[in-house]
């Protein structure tokens, strides 16, 4: 049996480390290089008219992708009237709830959230490929890893984490802050303004940010927070990438967004900022980071996605 794979990312990088992991996988399996092949696209177009002339077993979708994003590509393929459905596998950056249960309903059999590591996509093949050699998919055939063991879910995180440190010297907040003790004061004061803000202006326990009435105070907070962050020479990389979320967001014409991607560019944004409020609680205020770096991989993740939907 041939076995089809469609790899779907505007980012060259991705798709090539997604053709490795399924190489390997189909390796570690015994299975010939004869019996499968991958196929790839850059966005959600190409994938949908790929979709509608061959028969993949299996799609890696990314989300945020030009001309056609993952979302709208995932519904033409649910609708479409070919010989089987294919396993669908949504990539995103975002692994909330609301996220999760928005690609569950439209049709995805399961979701990775990036930067992902081997053990994610070798879990899924383990879980899909019998089932697909089998026919014996069906429709409601939703992997989850919410109900993975702990160790399994967080393996992955760790994984990254340990390729990021390999590039950063670890840094405590103690050795942090003793190293800026003579700025302590200033950096209180720009705190509690960016404390102020978040407190009366947002409201982070709504699913998305409402862009229309919020964009003012999205720029404010992103800009307070570079300018905080720019004191640091530690957090060079950290504040440019913020300070382009705000040139990138004084630059957005929401007229131009459809209703979902202006939706999915809110819960991107609310995101980054509950993110950066949790890494600035636990770095300044209670100074408990081991690594004040924790975050960055995170972070910059959902930076790439968010540049990568406004451009």
């Amino acid at each position: 049996m041939m076995i089809n794979f469609l790899v779907v990312d505007d980012v060259v990088a991705n798709v090539e480390i997604l053709e490795l992991i399924i190489d390997d996988y189909m390796e570690d399996k015994n299975i010939d290089d004869d019996n499968y092949k991958i196929v790839t696209a850059k966005n959600g177009q190409e994938a949908v008219n790929l979709a509608g002339s061959n028969n993949f077993d299996m799609i890696f979708l990314d989300i945020m992708m030009p001309v056609m994003n993952g979302f709208d590509a995932l519904n033409h393929v649910r609708k479409m009237k070919i010989e089987r459905q294919p396993i669908i596998v949504m990539a995103t950056a975002l692994g909330d709830a609301v996220t999760k249960e928005k690609e569950k309903k439209g049709g995805a059999n399961a979701y990775v959230v990036k930067p992902f590591g081997e053990k994610t996509i070798f879990m899924i093949m383990d879980h899909y490929l019998g089932k697909i050699i089998d026919h014996s998919i069906q429709d409601d055939d939703f992997f989850d890893f919410d109900d993975m063991d702990e160790d399994h879910a967080i393996d992955n995180q760790k994984v990254i984490m340990e390729e990021f440190n390999k590039s950063h010297k670890k840094l405590s907040s103690e050795d942090l802050l003793n190293e800026y003790d003579y700025l302590k004061d200033e950096l209180y004061m720009d705190l509690e303004d960016i404390d102020c803000l978040i407190m009366n202006q947002f409201n982070l326990e709504e699913d998305t940010l409402d862009l229309d009435f919020m964009l003012k105070d999205i720029k404010e907070f992103f800009r307070l927070m570079s300018s905080f962050l720019y004191q640091f020479s530690e957090f060079e990389e950290l504040s440019k990438a913020i300070s382009s979320i705000e040139e990138l967001i004084s630059e957005v014409d929401l007229e131009s967004l459809n209703e979902d991607d202006k939706e999915l560019l809110g819960m991107y944004i609310k995101a980054i900022i509950m993110d950066l409020v949790d890494w600035k609680e636990h770095v300044f205020i209670k100074q408990d980071a081991g690594d004040v770096f924790y975050a960055n991989a995170s972070l910059l993740s959902s930076y790439i996605e968010v540049k990568k939907l406004l451009e």
